[in-house]
């Protein structure tokens, strides 16, 4: 065949490949590029879309075989290099991906894009600093795409628990476009995260008033509201966000933590169930369905899912604190068991370093069980110490079981949950 029918002939099959990718027919989209390519192997853009085609067909391996193609025939073309990075982002090759973008912008300095690519690969491989020169960079050049790109900075800083940098970015997105779901929705993550709960609530509330089926504002209002002790509001949330991601254990979690404090155990129960048969090596699944048997007083039961906690993280604190709380306050003689309550409550006041209330607390309530009451006495002290005057419902709580251990009376007496 002569070269300019040949020509003619893969022309004519790259636009057909546009349209069938421009109208979702991938694979048609695959067929006319590879014949084209067949006709025309050293043309680099037909590799290049095969590889858009192969991308969204979720075919990776061969897209990035199609990019490596597309550079060798044309190494100077900035476009393959911008898109090779771009999918070494996604599959978080992250010092290759940075390795493209600066060729890239040798060929073109001009793609501000690309240095916004380049700080989130910075920033996900832990090099903030350069992370952050690279978003200031490319907010400056860019003022266009400088809302997206102040976004994925505010998500850097809110990774380093900078609340205050992350709430600047945030709010100036919202200051220049109030119609911006993603920033609502990271302001409220920035709140949740910062533990201002009803601040997230609005923020999350903002979200679904531009995009209703945004599924993580509705579980990210879930937890707050179920933080807040809005409990049917968060199963509520909860309710729709299964319905948009049923696969979700967290939202398993939460709507069963919200329907056990409305006393609904068996709508808990169900949950849990559901979270255990999702996330079976889980720890907490197993642990939040313990706390329903403890409220119905089925202690054994509550141990033996908290063991099974135990069996897929033997290092856990929560569980080992739980398990104590159990052994040393359960109204139950038969279960009661002082001495291996305090073992598990110093397990887990060394996991944490002896620096969590609630745990330490624990050990007090142990160590009363076991008749060791200015042990008893010592921790409990030692655990309002820690907590401070900034809650004083648990503060009310821990000086009524330091009664108890002065009185020499052990905490079951009171029989009150430190969870």
């Amino acid at each position: 065949m002569p070269r300019d029918r040949a020509t003619e002939d893969a022309q004519d099959l790259f636009t057909r490949g546009h349209k069938a990718l421009d109208a979702g027919d991938y694979q048609e989209a695959v067929e006319c590029f590879s014949r084209a390519i067949r006709l025309r192997p050293d043309v680099s853009v037909g590799y290049r879309f095969r590889a858009y085609a192969y991308l969204e067909m979720g075919d990776r391996v061969r897209a990035l075989n199609d990019l490596d193609q597309a550079i060798r025939l044309k190494p100077d073309d900035s476009q393959a290099f911008a898109d090779r990075a771009a999918e070494l982002f996604a599959q978080r090759q992250f010092d290759q991906a940075i390795a493209d973008c600066d060729r890239a912008l040798k060929l073109d300095p001009t793609r501000s894009a690309l240095i916004a690519l380049r700080a989130r690969c910075h920033a996900d491989r832990g090099d903030s600093e350069a992370a952050f020169k690279d978003f200031a960079a490319a907010i400056a050049a860019d003022p266009g795409s400088a809302p997206r790109y102040r976004l994925w900075r505010a998500q850097l800083h809110l990774d380093l628990d900078d609340f205050t940098a992350a709430t600047t970015d945030a709010d100036a997105v919202i200051a220049a476009d109030s119609t911006n779901a993603e920033a609502f929705y990271i302001r409220g993550t920035i709140r949740q995260q910062h533990g201002a709960f009803a601040g997230a609530v609005e923020d999350f509330t903002s979200t679904l008033a531009l995009k209703p089926d945004h599924a993580f504002a509705l579980l990210g209002r879930a937890i707050c509201r179920f933080l807040l002790h809005a409990n049917a509001e968060s199963v509520a949330d909860c309710d729709q966000f299964l319905k948009l991601m049923p696969g979700v254990v967290k939202g398993y979690e939460i709507r069963g933590c919200s329907r056990k404090s409305l006393g609904d155990f068996d709508g808990a129960l169900a949950d849990f169930n559901e979270a255990v048969k999702l996330a079976p090596s889980a720890v907490m699944p197993y642990n939040y369905r313990a706390g329903v048997h403890y409220a119905q007083q089925k202690y054994t039961l509550a141990i033996r899912d908290h063991m099974e906690a135990l069996k897929r993280d033997p290092r856990h604190a929560g569980t080992f604190n739980q398990l104590a709380w159990i052994w040393s306050t359960c109204p139950d003689p038969d279960v009661r068991n002082g001495e291996r309550a305090r073992e598990c409550a110093t397990r887990a006041c060394e996991l944490t370093e002896w620096g969590e209330p609630s745990h330490l607390d624990t050990l007090a309530a142990a160590c009363a069980e076991c008749g060791e009451f200015d042990d008893a006495i010592k921790w409990q002290e030692k655990a309002m110490d820690l907590l401070g005057d900034a809650d004083e419902t648990r503060l009310a709580d821990y000086q009524s079981r330091l009664d108890l251990y002065e009185q020499r009376k052990p905490a079951r007496v009171v029989g009150s949950a430190n969870q």
